[in-house]
């Protein structure tokens, strides 16, 4: 039973890593096709980080593009798999299109460090300035923060599930944190 047990998380892993690579390269790429290039890639506990290098910066309205761009291939790698399964029948296509699905939604949520909070920052700093779009994005995150804790809770009540709790807290500690740097700057 161990054995089908580590197996079956080896393989979810697998899946993961791949939606994640194909999450990042949509990034990549679309850096790419705004003349920058990647200076740096990270790992962090809670997903990849890539800094561009450029000899300028990029405008909001790019910004915006490099941010949507990982989402993006999330969901057209969703697709894909989703008709993979289809054709195919295979389990392993069902599972990376679940997995890609679940990536890139929950990267278009508007709260920071998210995609979605990046391509919303810069969305407002476009149409009412920098400040606004900072302000925005920090009380979008507290305030998704606390649902998504509060949401969790309630799962982790009902199921002992505990995931939606934690990524809840994570973003909800994430708006706490900028509200007072943004309080004190």
């Amino acid at each position: 039973m161990g054995g089908l047990l580590l197996a079956a998380s080896l393989r979810l892993l697998f899946w993961f890593l791949a939606a994640c690579l194909v999450h990042e390269l949509g990034h990549w790429a679309a850096i790419r096709a705004l003349g920058g290039r990647v200076a740096d890639f990270r790992l962090t506990g809670v997903g990849a980080v890539i800094f561009p290098a450029r000899s300028r910066f990029f405008s909001y309205r790019e910004e915006c593009l490099v941010a949507l761009a990982g989402p993006a291939a999330s969901l057209l790698l969703a697709l894909a798999a989703g008709c993979w399964g289809r054709w195919l029948g295979s389990e392993d296509a069902y599972l990376l299109t679940g997995l890609s699905l679940v990536l890139g939604l929950f990267n278009l949520l508007p709260a920071e460090p998210l995609d979605g909070g990046r391509a919303v920052r810069a969305a407002f700093s476009l149409a009412a300035g920098p400040d606004w779009g900072d302000r925005l994005e920090g009380i979008l995150t507290r305030i998704l923060g606390g649902l998504l804790l509060g949401a969790g809770l309630w799962v982790l009540s009902k199921t002992g599930n505990f995931l939606l709790a934690l990524c809840g807290g994570w973003l909800l500690c994430r708006g706490l944190g900028e509200g007072k740097q943004n309080a004190a700057g």
